[in-house]
């Protein structure tokens, strides 16, 4: 890693103090700059190891970042030293530096988005999710959900050089629009931890979340709410910040992924992606102190949506598709907001981000990209309904199970996500070849929903399915434990 004098800083604009008025996504209506050439979007793609770099205006995809191998390539060799597992995004509020956290190599890594060059790699605690910059554009506070404290690293230099406590496996970390004020969801407690930024402590907890789990949240632009989503109940918290109270929890179904907001017609909005449904919900919510109103949803192109964000200008509104490696453009001038264009990315996105101002006129900003990741071929889903139901519990939906394959180095990724499951059960996935049945992946449930059923969030077997199985002749059953 190149050293970075001072010298080097300030050519930069990095030292000049605390940032101009926010103008970056999600951002007030007229605060933001409309759609230019000067704009990126980054989605972290969490198989192929990469992040992909998109130029908003036209679409196009310009390549990708690699942040080491892809998935299992050479993950576990004992000489490998780079990242494993891209993950989680950020932004600087000036929009030249973007952040890339690592949940299984605990890694966190900057980029200039100029360039798309590295200014910093730091090693932090165990499960480095989610992460944002300071108003200064130089700190960053890392969610890192092992422990009980957020890890702030000096983004500019690289080394952590502080902490705060925060308990409960702190997810991600947002900041008040005016930079105070930083608030932390968390995968243990049922709690908001609101911290004072220049203290670096926590100075109350909001309780009585919809649920002890929350992997990801976002605050409005105008810093009066923030919505925290809960993957594992399907439900999502709705957070009045102004009064610091939770005004209630909205069920919006299995595998709730990313909340976020935009405003259209001069009403805050909020939008939340629901996986299992491959949809965004919509909702109205004028009033921070009110329960949000479901408008409608938002069909996906693909499978799964995550990560998604809009752009500063609230005319549109991007969605990363987990398992068809794909970000739907979703106009949002139009009612109802409809998907208006596809485009292929890096494998398995989870986070998206949108950077106003991310290059200057003077670089076309594709320096140091590639091609990791981008595959021809997109991956292949098929939804599996146990054949014989013999788990079903209290006549619920039977079992069930999202198949999704992708090509990888040498071998395919076949990847399962199991819904409906009985507990004390050993559910097979099996492939029918000539009238027989061969057992491809044993998995159980590992987590509950909720309503007495459990759930296997990601099961992952690794061998060579494309060109010697076919989708069509897989075969859901099941067994119970002994």
């Amino acid at each position: 890693m190149p050293p970075y004098t001072n010298l080097t800083l300030l050519a930069l604009g990095l030292l000049s103090g605390l940032a101009s008025a926010w103008g970056q996504a999600p951002a007030l209506a007229g605060k933001g700059a409309p759609i230019s050439d000067a704009d990126r979007l980054y989605t972290g793609d969490q198989s192929s190891n990469t992040i992909t770099v998109i130029k908003p205006a036209t679409g196009e995809v310009l390549g990708t970042i690699s942040l080491g191998d892809s998935r299992l390539s050479n993950d576990l060799n004992p000489q490998y030293v780079k990242v494993v597992n891209s993950h989680g995004l950020g932004f600087s509020p000036d929009g030249k530096l973007i952040v890339s956290l690592a949940v299984t190599s605990n890694t966190v890594t900057v980029f200039r988005t100029e360039d798309n060059s590295v200014v910093s790699q730091t090693s932090v605690d165990r499960n480095a999710h989610e992460a944002f910059f300071e108003r200064d554009n130089r700190h960053v506070w890392v969610g890192t959900r092992g422990v009980d404290r957020i890890d702030i690293v000096d983004g500019l230099k690289g080394g952590v050089v502080g902490y705060v406590q925060s308990y409960g496996g702190p997810s991600k970390v947002v900041f008040s629009p005016d930079g105070k004020t930083a608030y932390a969801n968390h995968v243990r407690s049922p709690s908001l931890s609101v911290i004072d930024v220049a203290q670096r402590r926590v100075v109350a907890n909001i309780t009585g979340l919809g649920d002890v789990f929350s992997s990801d949240m976002m605050i409005s632009p105008d810093g009066q709410r923030l919505w925290t989503a809960h993957k594992m109940v399907g439900k999502v918290s709705v957070i009045d910040l102004v009064k610091r109270r939770v005004v209630g929890v909205m069920d919006t179904g299995a595998e709730t992924n990313h909340p976020n907001f935009a405003v259209i017609n001069g009403t805050m909005h909020g939008f939340v992606t629901v996986a299992s449904t491959n949809q965004t919900l919509m909702y109205a919510q004028p009033d921070s102190s009110q329960m949000p109103v479901l408008l409608g949803a938002i069909q996906a192109s693909g499978v799964e949506p995550h990560g998604l964000w809009p752009s500063a200008d609230n005319t549109r509104l991007y969605v990363v598709n987990e398992h068809s490696d794909t970000v739907d453009f979703i106009d949002l001038t139009v009612s109802p907001p409809k998907v208006v264009k596809t485009v292929n990315v890096g494998q398995e996105g989870q986070a998206i981000i949108y950077v106003s101002g991310a290059v200057s006129a003077a670089s076309n900003g594709t320096q140091n990209l590639g091609r990791q990741g981008l595959f021809d071929k997109p991956a292949l889903n098929k939804i599996l309904t146990e054949a014989q139901p013999q788990s079903s519990i209290n006549s619920k939906a039977p079992a069930s199970c999202l198949v999704t394959v992708r090509p990888e180095v040498g071998l395919d990724m076949f990847q399962v996500i199991g819904r409906n499951l009985a507990f004390n059960t050993t559910y097979t996935v099996s492939a029918t070849v000539a009238d027989r049945l061969i057992p491809l992946v044993d998995f159980n449930a590992t987590a509950p929903m909720g309503d007495g059923c459990g759930t296997a969030p990601q099961v992952l077997s690794f061998f060579k399915f494309i060109g010697v199985y076919e989708l069509e002749d897989l075969v859901l059953t099941s067994k119970a434990d002994a």
